[in-house]
């Protein structure tokens, strides 16, 4: 190809990306001849909300009735946590609801009130709105589930949710049982006890390792789409990788990777293998894997795995005791979905980095309902010493 010719196709797709980037967005429903020719009673009827007249007022509503009842059970239903726990995440929450405006900025940020005190009463207290982020992780679908429990509309719903989760985030990223945070080494000792005592040739493991992927809304550039689009399965994902301690808390993770990548590409491009060749440099500590990990590079991955022929006698146990271990990390994301089914939804495309807010808040919440409420299967199996009864609030 010519300079000349090269310059000319260069124009052309400046050209053509100047005109996508100034093309109008227009919502599809409104290029429809049929919607456009519907009166406005018929498109009132066609719009899937739920209008004040038909809901019970906030003071009156079914979640006030949950949280008057003071059972455990039902607000673990509801919110994931117990009464004591809510009570010590509100107590944090609670000061930054009252000091900052539910109205998020264009860069989406929560701003600080002028007057914290003047002004309009909110009807909507810190406790809902709590409590609406909390349930919302625990719910699938349409917020309209919620406009009725909480006895909301669906824009009060839609401005607290992101109100709600902004405080949460805020609140909990530095919180010592809450943050994504490394280990200490004592710590670190009691894991790696914790795993030996269970698989005895399994020496210095102290955690296991896996991906997970959900599922994503495809997006309307090519290029985009191309990036999270995984050819094995025929569908849009979003990734993510999980390191899990046998008290089910995860100290290191990636997320928000484009799903075309492979789980070894991601723990690499995450900084996960830098992190655990530093703990094996330190203390000796390996990390259960499965095939999908590049063993041959790290000599601190303990790899389940099909047997070789070459294997001896110690080397078939070894696999299959990093196959029972690599289990946890299948209980874990078990345990990462079911504690909140929002999660299982297709994950709507955006730019503005909601996506990634939302996984972190899963995350933090996580480690929050495995160390304070203690419902957790990795935890129960490992360390049953640490297992508390949340209806009795003492440890067994």
């Amino acid at each position: 190809m010519r300079f000349s010719d090269s310059i000319i196709l260069l124009l052309l797709i400046r050209e053509h990306n100047k005109r996508k980037k100034s093309k109008v967005f227009v919502h599809s429903r409104n290029r429809k001849v049929f919607y456009k020719n519907l009166s406005d009673w018929e498109r009132h009827r066609r719009r899937n909300r739920i209008p004040r007249i038909a809901l019970l007022p906030p003071s009156q509503s079914a979640w006030r009735k949950i949280f008057e009842s003071r059972s455990d059970q039902a607000l673990i239903t509801m919110t994931g946590f117990d009464f004591e726990t809510f009570e010590w995440l509100h107590e944090k929450f609670q000061p930054y609801f009252e000091q900052y405006s539910p109205f998020i900025d264009k860069d989406g940020r929560i701003k600080r009130l002028k007057c914290p005190k003047e002004g309009r009463k909110r009807i909507i207290t810190s406790r809902d709105c709590l409590g609406l982020v909390l349930s919302w992780t625990r719910t699938r679908g349409s917020t309209f589930v919620l406009q009725t429990i909480f006895g909301m509309t669906e824009t009060p719903v839609s401005m607290y949710l992101r109100f709600g989760r902004r405080i949460v985030i805020r609140v909990l990223k530095n919180e010592p049982d809450s943050a994504i945070r490394m280990p200490n080494m004592e710590e670190m000792a009691q894991y790696k006890i914790a795993v030996q005592e269970r698989h005895p040739l399994l020496e210095g493991v102290w955690c296991a390792m896996d991906g997970l992927k959900l599922m994503l809304e495809c997006s309307g550039d090519d290029e985009e789409q191309s990036d999270f689009y995984n050819g094995w399965t025929c569908d849009h994902y979003v990734s993510a990788l999980f390191v899990f301690c046998p008290d089910g808390t995860i100290p290191m993770c990636c997320y928000n990777v484009p799903g075309s990548q492979h789980d070894s590409k991601i723990a690499r491009m995450g900084g996960l293998y830098e992190k655990l060749k530093a703990v094996f440099e330190d203390s000796g500590g390996k990390c259960a894997v499965d095939s999908a990990f590049a063993k041959n590079d790290y000599n601190f991955l303990i790899k389940s795995g099909n047997k070789l022929l070459t294997d001896t006698v110690i080397d078939v146990m070894i696999k299959n005791e990093a196959t029972s271990m690599r289990q946890s990390s299948e209980w874990g994301m078990r345990a990462f979905q079911a504690s909140f089914p929002r999660i299982k939804d297709r994950i709507k495309w955006e730019k503005n980095g909601e996506r990634r807010l939302i996984m972190k808040l899963l995350i933090l919440l996580y480690n929050t309902r495995s160390r304070k409420v203690g419902i957790n299967q990795i935890r129960n199996v490992y360390m049953p010493s640490l297992v508390r009864d949340a209806n009795e609030n003492q440890l067994l």
